[in-house]
């Protein structure tokens, strides 16, 4: 688990459920059972969520940090972010549906993220 600095604000990221179904017009090798995906943000790798949501807490509110998603344990796409570059300090990770990429929002902007 990360720690927070002191005084800092502890910030978190809701994860919504994963759901990778196949699409027909699908390029080879783009596609992730479900159950295989994971996430990595910074050293701490987490089993995706299928069914709800799941809450990384704690995280270090002044640092860049790094995601990535993986199938099958081989990376398949990342990014990295920081709390400074949006306003809340709650936020939702989630997965477009029509791309396949993984998007990170305020979790206001997002019904889909139910984490309490």
């Amino acid at each position: 688990m990360m720690h927070t600095g002191v005084g800092a604000e502890s910030k978190s990221v809701c994860v919504a459920p994963v759901s990778w179904k196949p699409l027909p017009y699908s390029a080879p090798g783009l596609y992730c059972a479900s159950e295989k995906v994971s996430l990595k943000i910074d050293a701490q790798v987490v089993p995706a969520p299928i069914e709800k949501d799941l809450r990384i807490a704690d995280l270090e509110p002044t640092t860049r940090h790094r995601v990535v998603v993986l199938c099958d344990g081989k990376p398949q796409q990342s990014f990295t972010f920081r709390f400074s570059d949006f306003k809340a300090s709650q936020l939702c990770l989630f997965l477009d549906e029509a791309y396949k990429t993984v998007q990170l929002r305020d979790a206001k902007e997002c019904p889909w993220c139910k984490c309490k």
